[in-house]
Protein backbone atom coordinates (compact mmCIF):
# COMPACT_ATOMS: atom_id res chain seq x y z
CA UNK A 1 0.00 0.00 0.00
CA UNK A 2 2.87 2.42 0.72
CA UNK A 3 3.75 2.03 -2.87
CA UNK A 4 0.71 3.69 -4.03
CA UNK A 5 0.96 6.41 -1.94
CA UNK A 6 4.48 7.37 -2.90
CA UNK A 7 4.98 11.05 -4.11
CA UNK A 8 6.50 10.16 -7.25
CA UNK A 9 3.44 7.39 -7.91
CA UNK A 10 0.43 9.79 -7.03
CA UNK A 11 2.23 12.59 -9.19
CA UNK A 12 2.20 9.94 -12.02
CA UNK A 13 -1.02 9.03 -12.01
CA UNK A 14 -1.83 12.67 -11.72
CA UNK A 15 -0.54 13.65 -14.51
CA UNK A 16 -1.72 10.22 -16.59
CA UNK A 17 -5.16 10.90 -15.05
CA UNK A 18 -5.02 14.60 -16.58
CA UNK A 19 -4.35 13.29 -20.47
CA UNK A 20 -6.95 10.79 -19.71
CA UNK A 21 -9.01 13.90 -19.41
CA UNK A 22 -7.70 15.90 -21.99
CA UNK A 23 -8.39 12.79 -24.29
CA UNK A 24 -12.10 12.03 -22.47
CA UNK A 25 -12.56 15.81 -23.02
CA UNK A 26 -11.56 15.46 -27.30
CA UNK A 27 -8.75 18.16 -26.15
CA UNK A 28 -6.17 15.06 -27.73
CA UNK A 29 -6.72 12.33 -30.10
CA UNK A 30 -6.20 9.02 -28.87
CA UNK A 31 -2.97 8.62 -30.83
CA UNK A 32 -1.49 11.97 -28.81
CA UNK A 33 -2.94 10.25 -25.61
CA UNK A 34 -0.79 7.08 -26.24
CA UNK A 35 2.48 9.40 -26.93
CA UNK A 36 1.66 11.39 -24.42
CA UNK A 37 1.71 7.83 -21.62
CA UNK A 38 4.98 6.99 -23.51
CA UNK A 39 6.66 10.06 -22.82
CA UNK A 40 5.37 10.41 -19.30
CA UNK A 41 6.47 6.15 -18.49
CA UNK A 42 9.63 6.29 -20.12
CA UNK A 43 12.34 5.15 -17.51
CA UNK A 44 9.64 4.68 -14.96
CA UNK A 45 8.57 1.04 -16.10
CA UNK A 46 8.72 -1.54 -13.58
CA UNK A 47 6.28 -3.82 -14.92
CA UNK A 48 7.45 -4.36 -18.35
CA UNK A 49 4.84 -6.97 -19.70
CA UNK A 50 1.36 -5.01 -18.66
CA UNK A 51 3.39 -1.58 -20.07
CA UNK A 52 3.86 -3.91 -23.45
CA UNK A 53 0.48 -5.38 -23.30
CA UNK A 54 -1.36 -2.00 -22.71
CA UNK A 55 0.67 -0.04 -25.31
CA UNK A 56 -0.38 -3.58 -27.59
CA UNK A 57 -3.86 -3.54 -26.92
CA UNK A 58 -4.49 0.35 -27.41
CA UNK A 59 -3.07 0.32 -31.00
CA UNK A 60 -5.11 -2.73 -31.87
CA UNK A 61 -3.12 -5.77 -31.51
CA UNK A 62 -3.21 -8.92 -29.51
CA UNK A 63 -1.81 -8.75 -25.50
CA UNK A 64 1.06 -10.71 -25.09
CA UNK A 65 1.30 -11.61 -21.77
CA UNK A 66 -2.33 -10.94 -19.70
CA UNK A 67 -5.75 -11.13 -20.60
CA UNK A 68 -7.79 -7.41 -21.05
CA UNK A 69 -11.38 -6.58 -22.04
CA UNK A 70 -11.19 -6.48 -25.50
CA UNK A 71 -14.59 -7.72 -26.47
CA UNK A 72 -16.59 -5.06 -25.62
CA UNK A 73 -15.10 -1.72 -26.61
CA UNK A 74 -17.06 0.35 -24.12
CA UNK A 75 -15.96 -1.46 -21.59
CA UNK A 76 -12.43 -1.72 -22.53
CA UNK A 77 -12.05 2.21 -21.43
CA UNK A 78 -11.19 1.24 -18.11
CA UNK A 79 -7.95 -0.56 -19.37
CA UNK A 80 -6.31 2.66 -19.38
CA UNK A 81 -6.36 3.06 -15.50
CA UNK A 82 -4.01 0.14 -15.72
CA UNK A 83 -0.69 2.17 -16.60
CA UNK A 84 -1.17 3.39 -13.08
CA UNK A 85 0.75 0.21 -12.13
CA UNK A 86 3.05 -0.46 -14.49
CA UNK A 87 5.70 1.83 -12.72
CA UNK A 88 5.49 -0.69 -9.79
CA UNK A 89 7.46 -3.73 -9.59
CA UNK A 90 4.27 -6.10 -9.24
CA UNK A 91 4.82 -9.87 -10.54
CA UNK A 92 3.34 -11.20 -13.44
CA UNK A 93 1.34 -13.04 -10.78
CA UNK A 94 0.19 -10.54 -8.77
CA UNK A 95 -1.18 -8.57 -12.12
CA UNK A 96 -2.60 -12.18 -13.29
CA UNK A 97 -5.16 -12.36 -10.02
CA UNK A 98 -5.39 -8.59 -9.99
CA UNK A 99 -7.69 -7.99 -13.44
CA UNK A 100 -10.25 -9.87 -12.77
CA UNK A 101 -11.08 -8.16 -9.51
CA UNK A 102 -9.91 -4.89 -11.12
CA UNK A 103 -12.99 -5.88 -14.39
CA UNK A 104 -15.39 -6.62 -11.58
CA UNK A 105 -14.98 -3.55 -10.18
CA UNK A 106 -14.78 -0.95 -13.32
CA UNK A 107 -17.07 -2.55 -15.48
CA UNK A 108 -20.25 -2.58 -13.17
CA UNK A 109 -19.38 1.18 -12.87
CA UNK A 110 -19.02 1.55 -16.78
CA UNK A 111 -22.25 -0.27 -17.40
CA UNK A 112 -24.21 2.23 -14.85
CA UNK A 113 -22.54 5.14 -16.90
CA UNK A 114 -24.22 3.31 -20.03
CA UNK A 115 -27.45 3.01 -18.73
CA UNK A 116 -27.93 6.61 -17.58
CA UNK A 117 -26.60 7.92 -20.77
CA UNK A 118 -28.19 5.74 -22.95
CA UNK A 119 -30.42 8.33 -24.46
CA UNK A 120 -27.55 10.66 -25.12
CA UNK A 121 -25.40 8.15 -26.80
CA UNK A 122 -27.99 6.61 -28.67
CA UNK A 123 -28.27 10.24 -30.39
CA UNK A 124 -24.26 11.41 -30.39
CA UNK A 125 -23.10 7.70 -31.17
CA UNK A 126 -20.92 7.79 -28.52
CA UNK A 127 -19.44 3.93 -27.48
CA UNK A 128 -22.08 2.19 -25.14
CA UNK A 129 -21.79 -1.00 -24.28
CA UNK A 130 -26.07 -1.46 -24.43
CA UNK A 131 -25.87 -0.21 -27.63
CA UNK A 132 -22.73 -2.43 -29.07
CA UNK A 133 -24.82 -5.44 -27.80
CA UNK A 134 -27.95 -5.15 -30.07
CA UNK A 135 -29.49 -1.52 -28.71
CA UNK A 136 -32.81 -3.10 -27.49
CA UNK A 137 -34.09 -4.97 -24.74
CA UNK A 138 -31.79 -7.84 -24.82
CA UNK A 139 -28.83 -5.77 -25.12
CA UNK A 140 -30.07 -3.96 -21.86
CA UNK A 141 -30.50 -7.66 -20.13
CA UNK A 142 -27.18 -9.29 -21.14
CA UNK A 143 -25.45 -5.77 -19.84
CA UNK A 144 -27.55 -6.22 -16.51
CA UNK A 145 -26.47 -10.06 -16.47
CA UNK A 146 -22.80 -8.94 -16.83
CA UNK A 147 -22.81 -5.92 -14.01
CA UNK A 148 -24.14 -8.51 -11.73
CA UNK A 149 -22.01 -11.55 -12.86
CA UNK A 150 -18.99 -9.18 -12.25
CA UNK A 151 -20.24 -7.94 -8.60
CA UNK A 152 -20.55 -11.71 -7.97
CA UNK A 153 -16.40 -12.00 -8.10
CA UNK A 154 -16.25 -8.53 -6.10
CA UNK A 155 -18.48 -9.69 -3.52
CA UNK A 156 -15.82 -12.23 -2.97
CA UNK A 157 -13.46 -9.29 -1.44
CA UNK A 158 -15.53 -6.69 -0.89
CA UNK A 159 -19.40 -7.11 0.09
CA UNK A 160 -20.57 -4.38 0.69
CA UNK A 161 -19.31 -2.72 -2.25
CA UNK A 162 -20.88 -5.04 -4.39
CA UNK A 163 -24.05 -4.80 -2.12
CA UNK A 164 -24.08 -1.00 -2.81
CA UNK A 165 -23.28 -1.46 -6.53
CA UNK A 166 -26.29 -4.20 -7.19
CA UNK A 167 -28.32 -1.50 -5.80
CA UNK A 168 -27.11 0.74 -8.66
CA UNK A 169 -27.66 -1.83 -11.15
CA UNK A 170 -31.24 -2.59 -9.89
CA UNK A 171 -31.98 1.00 -10.15
CA UNK A 172 -31.07 1.26 -13.33
CA UNK A 173 -33.16 -0.67 -14.44
CA UNK A 174 -36.64 1.05 -13.27
CA UNK A 175 -34.93 4.24 -15.01
CA UNK A 176 -37.93 5.32 -17.74
CA UNK A 177 -36.29 4.99 -21.09
CA UNK A 178 -35.28 1.62 -19.43
CA UNK A 179 -38.55 0.35 -18.63
CA UNK A 180 -39.76 1.51 -21.56
CA UNK A 181 -37.68 -0.93 -23.55
CA UNK A 182 -37.57 -3.92 -21.95
CA UNK A 183 -41.96 -3.17 -21.80
CA UNK A 184 -41.73 -3.72 -25.74
CA UNK A 185 -39.84 -7.07 -25.58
Amino acid sequence: MDLLLQDEHVSLMEQGFHLLKLYENEEISFENFLVGCKTLLKDKIKQPKLAADLFAVFAGKQASFFTFETKHKALARSDSFLFTLVDIDLTDEWINQFLPYWYSLARPILLLDDFKDLPEDRLSGDENTIIELGNDAAAIEAAYNMGMSDLELLATINPQLATFMRRFLNEALRYSYIKTELLKA
